[in-house]
């Protein structure tokens, strides 16, 4: 059966660690959302984002999307189906949000990992640490989604396999039982 592992949770918790994790350690692809932004240096369109143009964007058939400022962003059912021609279990970051609506139509293909710690000022250090300045970093950590995103509904709760990242080796023990189950099912 074709599983997505739904990654969510707040800003600088870990969701784009696990997912490299993901890729390199067990062959995971990670599911390419879609942009109308422009591209930036170092992305590479089809592997960062399918970079969109607003009226390309509209004939996408979306679990999810936002818009942030002028700029749109969502993950598409035309990417996912991509993504299973390459392996059966893939893996996609999205807003707490976002999960509802692939929890709705995918069911029992989903594995909802929501990424937490267990003290939330650790992550303006790991903002910090990646390089992010420090005005975008305030701006962010006062930000609807940042809050929304430090807990769960009580019915995403009830879905979710909630994983600790304060120590990274206990995180991938974690995922290394995850994709085993999910390989095994």
């Amino acid at each position: 059966m074709q599983r997505i592992i739904i990654i969510a949770g707040p800003s600088g918790v870990g969701k784009t660690t696990v997912s490299k994790y993901l890729t390199e350690k067990y062959n995971i692809p990670r599911v390419v959302t879609h942009t109308t932004r422009p591209i930036r240096q170092g992305e590479i369109p089809g592997k960062s984002y399918y970079f969109e143009s607003n009226e390309s964007f509209k004939k996408l058939h979306f679990f999810e999307h936002v818009k942030y400022g002028e700029y749109q962003y969502g993950s598409s059912k035309e990417a996912l189906e991509k993504a299973w021609k390459k392996n059966d279990l893939v893996s996609l970051i999205v807003e707490t949000d976002g999960v509802q609506s692939y929890l709705d139509k995918l069911g029992k293909q989903v594995y909802f990992i929501y990424l937490t710690v267990s003290d939330f000022s650790v992550l303006k250090k790991r903002l910090l640490a990646r390089g992010d300045k420090v005005s975008e970093i305030d701006k962010r950590l006062n930000s609807y989604e940042f809050k929304r995103d430090l807990h769960l509904s009580d019915e995403l709760s009830k879905k979710a396999h909630v994983l600790n990242n304060d120590n990274w080796k206990k995180t991938v023990k974690e995922l290394d039982k995850i994709v085993k189950k999910l390989e095994n099912n």
